[in-house]
């Protein structure tokens, strides 16, 4: 209340009847917005009081109102205006008073502006620290990216090479199936050939055709013998040459016994 009183009795004290009305008005109007914690607006008022009367004691007046207002600058600015008006126009405990508050205010300018630079200084430490988070992240997701870029190079050429394999495997399985068909079909043929010799063998009448006939008969079963072991073991080679889904790679060797007369038959590889 003593902050108030002081305040409306030196408003009073530039209100006189001697005193412009447009600013005894004014400064009425800013006693009230004080007395309602209207500070700022208070002080915008006196200022326009001040326009229409520059009286040094507006000054004081403005800047106290700026103070309460926590505008440090702002008084400070107003408290310098009065201290440094004429001293005919001021008063001695007033100046004192404006001396001790710019003392006051400018402490706490000076902290309030170390406090902004500490803020600032933690704002660009804190904004270094997300640029370098960001720079490790776009890091990380570039070697990310070049990882996978890798493995789907890697991945690429593994299946380039499996394809290559099983079409080698099916190339290899349709030659070998191939050759089953043509042995058991040649087995099949001879076999009836010496079938037909054996019939001829019986019904021969002389000594040198059942010799030609037997011998013959022989050859003939030792190339169906052969021709059948052959297409058996290409039609087993197919089988197991042929790929399938999730296949291991596997090695295969078909190897036959000796036949009939000295002949061999073999089949060997790794698909």
């Amino acid at each position: 209340m003593r902050r108030f009183a002081l305040f409306f009795a030196l408003l009073f004290a530039v209100s006189a009847p001697a005193a412009n009305p447009k600013a005894s008005a004014l400064a009425k109007d800013a006693d009230r917005l004080y007395k309602d914690n209207k500070y700022k607006e208070a002080a915008e008022t006196l200022r326009q009081a001040y326009e229409a009367e520059p009286t040094a004691l507006y000054l004081y007046n403005i800047a106290r109102a700026y103070d309460q207002a926590a505008e440090l600058e702002l008084s400070l600015d107003y408290y310098r205006k009065y201290v440094g008006s004429p001293s005919d126009e001021t008063q001695p405990d007033l100046v004192k008073k404006a001396n001790l508050a710019m003392d006051r205010l400018r402490t706490l300018v000076a902290r309030g502006e170390a406090d902004k630079k500490v803020r600032d200084a933690e704002k660009q430490r804190l904004e270094a620290d997300a640029r370098k988070a960001e720079a490790r992240a776009d890091a990380e997701a570039s070697e990310a990216r070049q990882q996978r870029r890798d493995f789907e190079a890697k991945e690429k050429l593994r299946k380039d090479a499996e394809e290559k394999r099983v079409n080698g495997r099916k190339v290899v399985a349709l030659v070998t199936g191939g050759v089953a068909v043509a042995g058991l079909g040649m087995a099949l043929g001879f076999g009836l050939a010496a079938n037909t010799n054996r019939e001829l063998f019986r019904k021969a009448e002389t000594l040198a055709d059942k010799r030609r006939l037997e011998a013959e008969t022989r050859g003939t079963a030792a190339v169906a013998d052969i021709s059948l072991l052959v297409g058996v073991a290409a039609a087993i080679a197919t089988v197991i040459i042929f790929p399938r889904d999730s296949e291991p790679e596997k090695s295969v060797s078909v190897v036959l016994a000796p036949v009939a007369g000295g002949a061999v038959a073999s089949l060997g590889g790794t698909f």
